[in-house]
């Protein structure tokens, strides 16, 4: 067997990058590019779409429950008001109507509290409260929510 002259060895090896060259730039070997996904089908088209406005609304809805709940006030209990006969039957009367907050903010005498009663069924249809019952949420009031000392208090809604 013969030996290679340096001058073709280094032919051989310029041939054979060259060739290396070639195919790894036809695709030949290593790296392949990525092809481009084909463009959607106006089904998948649909379906994104579908799916976009399904998670808009779902996240609509999240936000007016989380809205709703930020509104919404805790039930009260009877124990806000102050102990005494006639707490339960003023607690059951009064809050069919509003808060206990308007009952605990005020401060009346005996004969207002009985005149706010009959305000109430004049002007906002109140169930009318009559006999034992009606004595003993006006003693009540008066009694736990009647007038402060060195304060005068009046109802925003009454004309005095």
């Amino acid at each position: 067997m013969r030996a290679l002259s340096f001058n073709q060895v280094l032919v051989g090896l310029i041939v054979v990058t060259a060739l290396m060259a070639m195919t790894h730039r036809a695709g030949m070997w290593g790296a392949r590019p990525v092809p481009e996904p084909p463009p959607p089908t106006p089904a998948a088209i649909a379906f994104q779409r579908a799916e976009a406005e399904r998670a808009a609304r779902a996240a609509a809805a999240a936000a007016e429950q989380a809205r709703l709940q930020a509104a919404t006030r805790p039930a009260e209990e009877e124990s806000v008001l102050a102990e005494g006969e006639g707490r339960s039957e003023t607690f059951a009367y009064c809050t069919a109507c509003h808060s206990t907050a308007l009952i605990r903010r005020s401060a009346f005498s005996r004969q207002r509290w009985d005149e706010l009663m009959d305000w109430m069924t004049n002007v906002h249809r109140m169930n009318p409260l009559e006999g034992e019952l009606r004595t003993l949420i006006v003693d009540y009031l008066a009694r736990h929510y009647g007038e402060r000392e060195g304060q005068a208090y009046t109802n925003p809604f009454l004309n005095n």
